[in-house]
């Protein structure tokens, strides 16, 4: 599967299947150009005075995305901007306002992982590392792996902490 949109609906495909599997109802937006491809309600309840309930509901808007493998299959990288076709020439866009969350698909794992957007970084494209790869470290005479466990640098992003 080479081609871009094939490989898009097939990611969205099974974004909406595994929400779905979770038991979200999932709404599909008619138009294509307003940041997000799919969306959900979330309920939340609050009691007040041990009688009065109250229930607020708020929509909860996703983007889509493919994750490929990279780094010899340590980690996952997808894109956080979108091209936009302009009269001076392609423009890259973000999705902050837009959506709440990525839902990144990657079809090597078969996972769905899902990322705020306002953690996402604003760069071009975030990378989600597997923990039981751990850390390369070194240089070219000497390599060696940092287990998960004695990470504890905060920069990086685990995948399994996202996926859903």
């Amino acid at each position: 599967m080479s081609d871009t949109s094939q490989r898009g609906l097939m990611s969205h495909t099974a974004i909406l299947n595994r929400l779905v599997q979770l038991g979200y109802e999932v709404l599909l937006p008619w138009a294509d150009h307003l940041g997000y491809d799919l969306a959900y309600y979330l309920t939340e309840e609050s009691q007040k005075f041990d009688f009065f309930v109250h229930r607020e509901s708020y929509l909860v808007r996703v983007q889509c995305k493919t994750a490929r493998l990279i780094s010899e299959g340590q980690c996952l990288e997808f894109n956080t901007l979108s091209n936009i076709s302009a009269k001076r020439g392609n423009k890259r866009v973000g999705y902050e306002g837009k959506a709440e969350y990525f839902a990144a698909y990657s079809p090597d794992t078969g996972k769905v992982y899902m990322i705020p957007i306002s953690q996402a970084p604003k760069g071009g494209s975030m990378i989600l590392r597997f923990k039981s790869a751990g850390l390369v470290r070194g240089n070219h005479k000497k390599t060696y792996v940092v287990p998960y466990e004695e990470i504890k640098d905060a920069r990086f992003n685990w995948a399994e902490d996202y996926e859903l």
